[in-house]
């Protein structure tokens, strides 16, 4: 599972530097927008990669009081991110949802992968 992760990640990483470059030939606006959506999804998926980092190995119950840093990371990128939408009346929604799928568009190939294992 963590060599999953570690592909995962590094696709949303190159994902998200051509994605944040192609949003910024069409405009900051949509540049910044792209980086913000994407930062969010990122951080999201890093402090989900560190939970399965302290679950997997040890496969017990996790001290509670480790996973608060990261669910408060989690809880104020998003918040972060409703202030800036509430806020900035700049924002680009159409380059926003492709910043919140990176992450989803660097799962996809292992999706496609798993699929053609299965079949053959």
């Amino acid at each position: 599972m963590p060599a999953l992760v570690d592909r995962v990640r590094r696709r949303a990483f190159v994902l998200a530097a051509i994605a944040i470059a192609a949003a910024f030939v069409f405009g900051w606006r949509a540049g910044v927008s792209l980086t913000i959506s994407a930062a969010v999804v990122i951080f999201s998926f890093l402090a989900l990669e560190k939970l399965i980092e302290r679950l997997v190995p040890q496969q017990k119950r996790p001290d509670a009081r480790s996973l608060w840093p990261l669910l408060l990371v989690t809880v104020a990128s998003f918040t972060l991110l409703g202030v800036v939408l509430w806020r900035w009346k700049g924002f680009d929604p159409i380059a926003g949802a492709v910043g919140l799928s990176v992450v989803v568009l660097a799962v996809i190939p292992e999706l496609w992968e798993r699929k053609s294992q299965e079949r053959g």
